[in-house]
């Protein structure tokens, strides 16, 4: 599952990573349109509509009643400026549940209008790769609401590299202690020896203590 963002430019290295990217957001637009649908019929099912109260609230903080500009036609959502909607410097408010049924509405008009400019696109990919095009290529798609609007095409290999130097900056990498050489090892070595000061062995003072003895007594 994704999110769409509103506006993005996203880098794909094949026409198919983008048709497989183009049908994951067609899931997420689909579970998006089941969930407002579902919310929808639900609000339709309810009794008593509106709410004096949260109106009253409305009223209160200065935001005025919009006035009717005649009927919308149901379903479309198009026309949030009907009675039940009040303005605060041209943004709008209801607290009637039929202003919420209202939004319900337009969302799932939108989501399903994105959802079928997808899956045109994605049927224009296929079309693209049918004819030979993509191998080779690699592309930088602008999108909005996750629908491709521009798309700029490369060379694959720019790309690859570009990929490689983002991940090679973005990777933490600690420093590590090379091994020793057998060389280097081996100097070590020699250089301990000659650091070294030689010990005498206790039997070779002994005995040299003894001489001096014998050479007194005589």
């Amino acid at each position: 599952m994704i999110g769409v963002s509103p506006i993005e430019i996203r880098d794909f290295l094949s026409l198919n990573e983008l048709s497989e990217f183009l049908e994951k957001e067609i899931a997420w637009y689909e579970n998006l349109f089941k969930e407002y649908s579902e919310r929808l019929g639900s609000i339709l099912r309810q009794q008593g509509l509106s709410s004096e109260e949260v109106e009253k609230i409305l009223r209160e903080r200065g935001l005025a009643r919009q006035a009717s500009k005649g009927k919308g036609k149901k379903g479309k959502g198009k026309d949030l400026s009907l009675e039940g909607w009040f303005s605060f410097k041209g943004l709008l408010f209801s607290a009637d549940k039929q202003g919420q049924a209202e939004i319900l509405f337009e969302s799932i008009e939108n989501a399903e209008k994105i959802m079928n400019k997808m899956k045109e696109t994605r049927t224009l990919i296929e079309e693209l790769q049918k004819t030979g095009f993509g191998p080779g290529l690699s592309f930088s798609v602008y999108l909005v609401d996750g629908v491709p609007e521009k798309i700029f095409v490369q060379k694959a290999g720019e790309t690859v590299r570009k990929y490689k130097l983002e991940l090679l900056l973005s990777t933490s990498m600690k420093p590590t202690v090379a091994s020793p050489t057998n060389e280097e090892i081996e100097k070590s070595s020699e250089d301990e020896n000659e650091e070294k000061p030689i010990e005498e062995s206790p039997k070779a003072d002994k005995d040299s203590e003894k001489e001096i003895e014998d050479s007194s007594e005589a």
